[in-house]
């Protein structure tokens, strides 16, 4: 067999041509595989030597080729990434993995360095241009992932004890909160039910006072006025040379009524006044609001829920775009 047609299975997969993958048949080539489910990519190199098919994996050079064929054979790569990957013990295209030289660096120092490295290695090379540099972005990406995970699960670690036990105050204490508040609550609807009646009465008779004030005054002063217009036709002469007499003065408005209550225990309650905006034309004020960015992502909010549910949303596209995932 020569070289080339002992390599032309692999030759072809590796063109990304579909080809027949036959579970006891392995076939010369070289791969990549993982010995677990996140562990590292191992180079695999098959070939015939001594009429024997040989298998290489990373550094073991007595492995089976029918024991990892399965799990090799999706995976080809290049002669020449599988060499760096024999001789450096990495891949060219690895990025820099966090752990072997973090020495005694904290979890946060690490994603911090780690991050600016990627940062900069990205800027280094303006922008992704061939699949190299696209393997190693997502390689970078991987690790910062890992170590996003990482923190993420020291963070919870970190916080429960703190959420156990706040959560345990809250439950200590939540219900006799509520209760007093609700019970603090029906006492004030019924205060306040009172005041107001209490305050209209009051209104009422301060009201009534002052208008009775007011009439006795107005009658007083036609009185005066009356027996002053008399004395000018009885007895002129007396009427100018006398004094003018006084009129009364007309009472003065009284200050509202007050009306409160309490104040042997904390302040005393009274009656305040609370402005509250009822909307009574919806779709008034929504076009009113319409163009405000808060409404905008409530918007977006609900269509997205409603759309995810099935539902059709009049005005909103389905926008299908891949991302790097």
């Amino acid at each position: 067999m020569t070289m080339e047609n002992e390599f032309s299975w692999w030759a072809r997969a590796l063109s990304g041509e579909k080809v027949e993958i036959t579970a006891d048949a392995p076939q010369s080539g070289f791969y990549r595989m993982r010995r677990a489910k996140d562990g590292p990519w191992l180079p695999v190199m098959i070939r015939q030597h001594d009429g024997n098919l040989r298998c290489r994996v990373a550094d073991d050079s007595a492995v089976d080729p029918h024991d990892v064929w399965t799990y090799c054979a999706g995976n080809p790569v290049s002669k020449e990434a599988a060499a760096h990957a024999f001789k450096h013990g990495q891949w060219e295209t690895d990025a820099p993995i966090i752990g072997d030289n973090s020495g005694a660096l904290s979890l946060a120092d690490q994603i911090q360095e780690y991050a600016a490295q990627a940062m900069d290695w990205l800027r280094k090379i303006g922008g992704i241009k061939d699949k190299k540099q696209s393997d190693m972005a997502a390689n970078y990406r991987a690790e910062l992932l890992r170590l996003s995970k990482e923190a993420d699960a020291a963070r919870e670690a970190e916080k429960r004890p703190h959420d156990d036990a706040a959560k345990a105050v809250q439950a200590k204490w939540k219900p006799h909160i509520e209760h007093a508040k609700c019970a603090a609550d029906t006492i004030r609807d019924e205060l306040t039910k009172w005041m107001r009646a209490e305050e209209a009465r009051l209104e009422t008779e301060r009201r009534a006072k002052w208008e009775a004030e007011q009439k006795a005054a107005e009658e007083a002063r036609k009185a005066i006025e009356a027996q002053r217009a008399k004395q000018l036709a009885d007895d002129p002469i007396a009427a100018m040379t006398s004094p003018e007499p006084e009129l009364p003065e007309l009472p003065s408005m009284p200050e509202p009524a007050k009306v409160q209550a309490g104040g042997q225990r904390g302040r005393k309650t009274g009656l305040r006044e609370v402005t509250s905006y009822v909307v009574t034309d919806h779709a008034a004020a929504l076009a009113f609001f319409a163009e405000s960015e808060a409404v905008r992502e409530l918007v977006q909010k609900l269509a997205s829920q409603a759309c995810k549910a099935g539902v059709t949303v009049p005005g909103v596209q389905t926008k299908t775009e891949k991302v790097a995932a």
